[in-house]
């Protein structure tokens, strides 16, 4: 690509930000590896993936890095949202509870809290209750924001449990006494955690450009790869942590899981969102991901045949 002349703004937005899957956005974005593509990148980082969406549907931003599940909602109501590339494909989280609950029997009864419903906290804490025994209806849900929000309201005891990433949930375990009941990345569940959605509208008059885009993100993670210390300042940067929960973080989501940018989401993993949607809103009944026509696969596809990946690693 050669220099670039006259780009036109282009918005991406993190929804749920704090989580260090969300460098590959931060380093593409600090680094200037978007310009290098052609795209001059504002970058947007939202609490909520809810909100995300909202913006994306209003077409104020073009990316939208946040769960699937949002795709999926969107698409019952009419939207024409699209997943071009993954990020975790499986739930990153441990229920943490507060230290006085040892076992799923203490928290009958208690406050679990989510970011919002139907986000990924909110299907995912469901799967979390379920498969320690609990029905969902025992616990009183309670909506208070995303995953430092959820940390501090749980150490207030504000609430007595929470799903949280890491680093949040090593934090939680060694200087808070807390306890975790279940870590879901154990647990061989499916589930579209972070993936990138375009509106399939977008994608059809401005394929060029979300290419490039993707690019960058994936020469991103080439870069943080290659570049620990790199990483680890931005994710200091962005989510408030030190050095060593910065290094928890980045051992976490980008040495041992980043792969899964270079991928679709998990199929299942839809169909899982999809069938806990159906139970409370009947225009899922029956839906599938291509019904939905929520993955589109050819613009990574195009990437990978072009020798790309080999080129950035």
């Amino acid at each position: 690509i050669g220099p670039l002349y006259g780009a036109e703004k282009f918005r991406a937005a993190s929804g749920g930000f704090s989580t260090a899957i969300h460098s590959l956005l931060w380093v593409a974005y600090e680094k200037k590896i978007f310009n290098k593509y052609g795209v001059d990148v504002e970058y947007i980082a939202l609490e909520s993936g809810t909100t995300g969406m909202q913006t994306l549907l209003a077409n104020e931003v073009q990316v939208l890095f946040s769960t699937g599940a949002l795709g999926i909602t969107a698409n019952l109501q009419g939207a024409d949202v699209t997943i071009v590339a993954g990020g975790i494909n499986f739930i990153p989280n441990k229920l943490v509870v507060r230290p006085e609950i040892k076992s799923a029997e203490d928290l009958k009864g208690k406050t679990v809290a989510i970011s919002r419903f139907g986000s990924a906290s909110d299907y995912a804490t469901q799967v979390a209750l379920e498969k320690i025994g609990l029905n969902p209806k025992q616990v009183t849900i309670v909506q208070v924001g995303g995953n430092l929000t959820r940390f501090a309201a749980l150490n207030s005891g504000a609430v007595h449990a929470t799903l949280l990433n890491e680093p949040l949930a090593t934090m939680a375990i060694q200087k808070h006494r807390m306890n975790s009941l279940i870590d879901l990345a154990e647990s061989g569940v499916a589930f579209p955690q972070n993936c990138f959605m375009v509106k399939r509208s977008y994608l059809e008059t401005s394929r060029p450009k979300i290419a490039n885009f993707m690019k960058a993100v994936l020469e991103g993670y080439a870069t943080l790869k290659r570049d620990k210390m790199l990483a680890v300042q931005l994710i200091k940067k962005y989510i408030r942590v030190n050095d060593e929960e910065a290094g928890i973080a980045y051992d976490y989501y980008v040495a041992k899981h980043g792969d899964g940018v270079l991928s679709l989401p998990d199929r299942r993993g839809l169909e899982f969102i999809i069938s806990q949607v159906a139970k409370d809103n009947p225009k899922g009944k029956g839906q599938t991901p291509e019904s939905l026509r929520l993955l589109e696969a050819s613009v990574l596809e195009e990437i990978k045949r072009s020798g790309f990946m080999d080129k950035v690693k």
